[in-house]
C-alpha cells in the first residue's frame, strides 16, 4: 500500500506513535454536523485538552484537500467548525472518491477507524455509534459503523447506540458480525442521551487496565476486528428515558412524513430532538464526549505501559540470545583446539609404531601396533609334502622327502564328509492318535422318479390335510303335506296383530310408582316371555316348527332434567340436586373474591387513573425550529399547533 500518498500525520502524533506513547483519535463529524458554531468548536478543543490531561495525544482526524490529517490544529478545527454542514460527511465508500478529487470530508465512525487503523492508532473516542435504524426490516437502513467494527482492529469508546435507532437490532448485528460488547461500569448499554436502554452487554469492566488487556488479548490471538465499549453519560447529565423516547418518536415521524434518509436523517433527527427538548440533548452530548475522551485516554495509557513491558521482555530476550550465541563460539573454539591437540598426538603415535622393527615371531593379528602397512607375504615351505590328485583313480605313491630335523612329515587326514542334517521334530508338539475311520452305512438306493404309480395310489405331497367328513345318516322322508297341516295349526294368528294388542297393553296411564316389593314382582312378570298358545303333540314322524315371537319393551316418555323429580332415600333427603350444588359454587366463588379483595382493587384502580379532557391551552413557540411548539397551560411539546391534545384533569 502507497499510504504515504494520501496519509498527512502531525509531527506531534507521528512522533508519539514511534516513541511508543499513548494516542487516542477523534472524529471529525462532530464538529461539523454534531453541534452549532462555534460551541461545535470549543467542545473539539476541550476534548483535545482533556485527553492530554490524561497523559495521552489527541488525534482529530478530517479529511482536507483529499489528504487524510491525523492530528489537526487549531485553524483546521476553525475551519471545520465554521463551514459545518457544507462539509460532506466522509465514510468507508467516499474515502477514495475525495481523495481523487481532492475534496474535504468529515470523517464518520466508520472512515476514523480506517484512517486511525493506517496511522498504527489502536483506540479512538467518539459520542456514539450508527446501527440498525427503526423500520430496517422493510428499508434496510444499517450504519456502515457497524460493518467496520467487525473488520478493523480499533477499540471504539462511546456512549453507545444513538436513541433514534433501534438497539435490539444493532445489538444483534454486532453479535453477528463477532464484535464484543462491554460495558464500562455497567451491566446494561447505554442509549446516548440515557444510562439505561433495557439491553445487556456481553461483559462489563470496570477499569480502563482491565479494558487495555482484554484489547491486547484480542490484537495478540491475532482476532480481528473492534471491540466496542459503552461509557454511559454521568448521572447529573443524563436525560430522562421518558421524555428522550416522546421525542425521538416524534422526531422519527417527522423524518417519515418529510421522506428524509440516508446521511441527512441522523442530523435532521438530532436537530428535532434538541428543539424539542429544550436544548438538554445538546448539553447531554458534549457531557457524554468529553467522558468518553477520559475513558479512552486513561485506557490508551495502560495500552502503552503493556506494550512497553513487552518490548523489555523482547529486550531481554534478545540479551539472552546474545549471550547463548557467544557461549556457543567460545565453546566452538575450545572444541577446536582440543580436536587439533589431539589428532597431533595421535599422528605421533602412529609415526613411532610405523619405525619399530616387525618381530616375524608375533601374530600381526593379535598385535595391531607391530602389524606392517603391507600385507605379510608368505611363502612355501620347501619342507613341506607336495602331491597330487589323481583325477583318474587311486591316488598315486605320495613322496615324502626326508625331513633332516626328525620324523618325516605324515600327509593332512582329509575329514570325513558331514552327515546329512536330519529333520527337525518338535519335542513340546502332543503327539496325537490318528482318528480311527467311522463305518459308513450302506447306501439306499435313490427312489426312481420317473417310476409310474397307481393312480389309487398315487397321494399329492401338497394337498391340505383335511378330516374325513362323516357318513352321511339317511333319513326318512316326511311328507309336504303333514308340515303344512302342523304349520296352520300352531300359526292362527297373524305376528303383526299379536304384537299391536301387546303395545296397546302396555301403553295406558302413567302407572303410580309401586312399592318395593311389588316393583319386584312386576319385572319378573316383565322379564317372563309372552305365552304362546299350547302345541297340539305332533306325530312322532313329523317335523314340529316353533313360532318366533319378538320381546316386547316398555316405551317410557323422557321429560326434562329440571322437570324430573329427584329421587328419594328412606329419609326423605334428595340423593343429587345439580342445581343446589351450582348456586353453591358461585356462592363460594364470591366469598373468595371478597376475601381476596379484588373487586376493592379494581375500583382502588378505576379510582387511580387520571382523568384526561381536551387542553385548549395556547401553543407558543420555544425554538428555532418550526415545529417546536409548547403548551402555555400543561407544558407539552408538540409538531404543529394546529393538533389538539388532552391533558390531565384538575379541580
Amino acid at each position: 500500500m502507497n499510504l504515504a500518498k494520501y496519509l498527512d500525520i502531525a509531527p506531534e502524533v507521528k512522533s508519539a506513535l514511534e516513541n511508543g506513547k499513548p494516542v487516542v483519535a477523534l472524529e471529525s463529524t462532530i464538529i461539523s454536523h454534531g453541534m452549532p458554531y462555534p460551541q461545535n468548536v470549543n467542545t473539539a478543543k476541550n476534548v483535545e485538552r482533556m485527553v492530554r490531561s490524561e497523559g495521552a495525544v489527541p488525534a482529530t482526524i478530517a479529511i482536507i484537500g483529499g489528504k487524510f490529517k491525523v492530528g489537526l490544529s487549531a485553524e483546521e478545527i476553525e475551519y471545520f467548525g465554521k463551514k459545518g454542514s457544507k462539509i460532506a460527511k466522509a465514510s468507508r465508500r467516499d474515502l477514495p472518491i475525495l481523495a481523487a478529487k481532492g475534496l474535504d470530508g468529515a470523517t464518520t465512525v466508520a472512515s476514523t477507524m480506517i484512517i486511525a487503523a493506517m496511522a498504527g492508532i489502536k483506540i479512538f473516542a467518539t459520542g456514539g455509534i450508527g446501527g440498525v435504524h427503526r423500520g430496517a426490516e422493510t428499508t434496510m437502513d444499517i450504519s456502515a459503523d457497524l460493518e467496520e467494527l467487525g473488520r478493523t482492529d480499533v477499540m471504539v469508546v462511546c456512549a453507545g447506540a444513538k436513541s433514534i435507532l433501534d438497539i435490539g437490532l444493532t445489538l444483534e448485528y454486532l453479535e453477528t458480525k463477532g464484535v464484543p460488547v462491554i460495558g464500562y461500569g455497567t451491566d446494561e448499554l447505554p442509549a446516548f442521551y440515557c444510562r439505561e436502554s433495557g439491553f445487556g452487554v456481553d461483559y462489563r469492566i470496570d477499569t480502563p487496565s482491565e479494558l487495555a488487556a482484554a484489547f491486547k488479548a484480542k490484537l495478540d490471538l491475532g482476532i480481528h476486528g473492534g471491540m466496542l465499549v459503552g461509557n454511559p453519560v454521568p448521572k447529573e447529565h443524563a436525560m430522562a428515558k421518558a421524555v428522550a423516547d416522546r421525542a425521538i418518536d416524534i422526531a422519527v415521524k417527522k423524518a417519515e412524513e418529510n421522506n428524509i434518509k440516508g446521511k441527512e436523517l441522523t442530523p435532521f433527527l438530532l436537530t428535532l430532538v434538541k428543539e424539542m427538548t429544550g436544548g438538554m440533548s445538546l448539553d447531554a452530548n458534549i457531557e457524554l464526549v468529553y467522558n468518553n475522551a477520559k475513558v479512552a485516554a486513561k485506557t490508551a495509557v495502560c495500552l502503552a505501559n503493556l506494550g512497553k513491558d513487552d518490548e523489555a521482555e523482547a529486550g531481554l530476550d534478545e540479551l539472552r540470545a546474545e549471550i547463548a550465541d557467544d557461549t556457543a563460539e567460545s565453546i566452538k573454539a575450545e572444541l577446536s583446539a582440543f580436536r587439533g591437540e589431539m589428532e597431533t598426538l595421535i599422528a605421533q603415535r602412529v609415526a613411532a609404531v610405523q619405525q619399530m622393527a616387525p618381530n616375524p615371531y608375533m601374530n600381526p593379528y593379535m598385535n595391531p601396533y607391530a602389524m606392517p602397512q603391507q600385507q605379510m607375504q608368505y611363502q612355501q615351505n620347501p619342507q613341506q609334502m607336495q602331491y597330487q590328485q589323481n583325477p583318474y583313480g587311486m591316488p598315486q605313491q605320495m613322496q615324502f622327502q626326508q625331513n633332516p630335523y626328525g620324523m618325516p612329515q605324515q600327509p593332512m587326514a582329509q575329514p570325513a564328509p558331514a552327515p546329512a542334517p536330519a529333520p527337525y521334530v518338535n519335542p513340546y508338539k502332543p503327539v496325537r492318535p490318528e482318528p480311527v475311520p467311522e463305518p459308513q452305512p450302506e447306501p439306499v438306493p435313490a427312489p426312481n422318479p420317473y417310476k409310474s404309480i397307481p393312480d389309487e395310489e398315487w397321494v399329492n405331497p401338497f394337498a391340505p390335510k383335511r378330516e374325513k367328513a362323516p357318513e352321511p345318516v339317511a333319513e326318512e322322508p316326511v311328507e309336504e303335506e303333514a308340515i303344512e297341516e302342523a304349520i296352520e295349526e300352531i300359526v292362527e294368528e297373524p305376528v303383526e296383530e299379536v304384537i299391536e294388542e301387546a303395545v296397546e297393553e302396555t301403553v295406558e296411564e302413567p302407572v303410580e310408582e309401586p312399592a318395593e316389593e311389588e316393583v319386584e314382582e312386576e319385572v319378573i312378570e316383565e322379564e317372563s316371555a309372552p305365552e304362546v298358545p299350547a302345541e297340539e303333540p305332533a306325530e312322532e314322524e313329523e317335523y314340529t316348527v316353533t313360532e318366533y315371537v319378538p320381546p316386547v319393551h316398555e316405551k317410557k316418555e323422557r321429560k326434562p332434567d329440571n322437570q324430573v323429580k329427584p329421587e328419594t332415600d328412606a329419609e326423605g333427603m334428595t340423593a343429587y340436586d345439580p342445581e343446589f350444588y351450582r348456586k353453591r359454587n358461585e356462592e363460594r366463588k364470591q366469598r373468595l373474591a371478597a376475601a381476596a379483595g379484588e373487586a376493592k382493587h379494581k375500583e382502588e384502580e378505576k379510582a387511580a387513573e387520571p382523568e384526561y379532557i381536551d387542553c385548549k391551552g395556547p401553543l407558543e413557540f420555544t425554538g428555532e425550529h418550526p415545529w417546536a411548539w409548547k403548551c402555555t397551560r400543561c407544558g407539552q411539546l408538540f409538531q404543529k399547533h394546529e393538533i389538539p391534545h388532552k391533558c390531565v384533569k384538575t379541580d
